[in-house]
């Protein structure tokens, strides 16, 4: 049964983005299926194992699901005008008409009518709301109830409901962002019936996953989520170039201002352009990433390839005043805006210190969203040959790499101090560093404080 058409995409162009979703019958069998449309054969492929056929134009594009087949075609899929379907699979046949498209919409077909639904395209997957028979459990609700327990720790409680069975397995996971050590992330399997709910701590924001084994529609089998402490967001906004000098493009920097990596594949600008990154892709603790039309010509312009970039189509930033919004999903997480007396153009300004700033993928001054991660110790500034050994104390929530550097900066010796350690740590400068002006720098994610020290004979 011919049960989706996505004929006129938005996102990408149409020989990227059109598919045509065949659904199957397990328990039938044929020797070949062949589409037709408007009276000529689209396509004609062996009959495919699985429940679920996807028509796309590059196999490139096709779903990777189990049981979900894929094949080629070459015909464009109208939108502009009414198409007539049909379908042969042996002695079975289907014939439906398709309405014209509208922009961006998918037709789903609900049930086995001839009726279409505009909906959002999902190649691959079944859709329980308009195709029958579909084995659906999914979460219908999730509410997330914060509250201060203590100065600076956080109490959560989840709160949902199942949608389409009366048990299952709930898979819940979070991450503290700002606790910054492995601990912080815990993973729980509840046993529930019809509604759930647990509970916990944290210092800061919380990464929350609430999942349920996969089904046949499992759209509606996962809540990912950022919960966000108000003036604890782990991502923020730190510098904003709206008006610089031609040729630089205009470009925003994202700071992470907490203590653990956070996703960016569901981190974009509200409203401007696609997500920062892919499912693959994080901002690590205190490390800054550009973001601009023109990445290229950006990097051509900082002049130095340490800095991260990334291209989003973020549209024109207004020079005399505008506003930017950060996104999670659909939930703002931080924001910004700029009138004719923020900064006098070319200038760019950091929101965290309310003044003008030209310092790409350097965090100037933080402020108290971005305070530092850790504080750094030394037994002295002055060391002799053949006294006392030279000691350092980091003290912070996350690992932190601690070098010796000798007068030229070149590291001669590194260690890492552990999470929550009171302890004091040794450094080999009498044996490793240079007579007169040497370094000890402490590191975490792209923070990093630097101390002078100096051996005497």
């Amino acid at each position: 049964m011919l049960v989706e058409v996505f004929p006129d995409p938005t996102d990408v162009p149409d020989q990227d983005g059109e598919f045509v979703e065949v659904r199957l019958d397990a328990t039938f069998r044929a020797d070949t299926l062949t589409l037709f449309m408007d009276g000529k054969a689209a396509v004609r492929v062996p009959y495919p194992e699985g429940n679920r056929l996807v028509l796309v134009h590059d196999s490139a594009f096709c779903p990777v699901r189990e049981n979900v087949a894929c094949a080629v075609f070459k015909e464009s899929l109208p939108n502009s005008r009414e198409s007539l379907w049909k379908l042969e699979a042996g002695t079975c046949t289907d014939s439906v008409l398709v309405p014209a498209s509208k922009a961006g919409k998918a037709f789903q077909r609900r049930g086995g009518t001839d009726d279409w639904e505009f909906t959002a395209a999902t190649p691959g997957f079944a859709n329980a709301g308009y195709e029958q028979g579909i084995a659906d459990c999914g979460i219908g609700a999730l509410r997330i109830v914060p509250g201060e327990v203590s100065a600076g720790v956080f109490e959560f409680r989840v709160e949902g409901v199942l949608d389409g069975c009366d048990s299952a397995q709930v898979h819940a996971g979070w991450l503290d962002l700002m606790a910054g050590v492995a601990q912080s992330g815990r993973l729980d399997t509840l046993a529930v019936s019809g509604r759930f709910g647990f509970g916990f701590t944290a210092r800061g924001s919380v990464l929350l996953q609430v999942s349920l084994p996969e089904d046949e529609y499992p759209l509606n089998d996962k809540i990912d989520t950022l919960l966000v402490v108000p003036g604890k967001a782990p991502l923020v906004i730190s510098e904003v170039h709206h008006c610089p000098q031609e040729p630089v493009p205009e470009w925003v920097e994202v700071f992470n201002a907490s203590r653990s990596a956070v996703p960016l594949s569901q981190v974009g600008f509200c409203g401007r352009g696609a997500t920062l990154g892919g499912s693959g892709d994080s901002l690590y603790p205190l490390q800054a990433l550009l973001v601009t039309r023109d990445s290229l010509e950006l990097r051509r312009q900082v002049g130095f390839p340490d800095v991260r970039i990334a291209q989003v189509a973020l549209g024109y930033l207004n020079n005399t005043g505008g506003s930017l919004a950060l996104c999670y999903g659909g939930q703002v997480i931080d924001s910004v805006s700029w009138g004719k007396g923020t900064a006098v153009c070319p200038a760019g300004f950091s929101p965290l210190s309310g003044a003008t700033d030209d310092s790409p993928g350097f965090v100037r001054k933080a402020g108290k969203k971005t305070e530092a991660p850790f504080t750094l110790t030394l037994s002295s500034r002055v060391v002799r040959a053949r006294g006392v050994p030279l000691r350092v104390r980091v003290e912070g929530e996350g690992e932190v790499k601690v070098r010796l550097l000798d007068s030229a900066s070149r590291e001669v010796w590194n260690a890492v101090a552990q999470a929550n350690s009171p302890q004091w740590m040794d450094v080999p400068v009498q044996s490793l560093g240079s007579r007169g002006v040497n370094y000890v720098a402490a590191r975490q994610g792209d923070y990093e404080k630097v101390v002078g020290i100096v051996l005497r004979p």
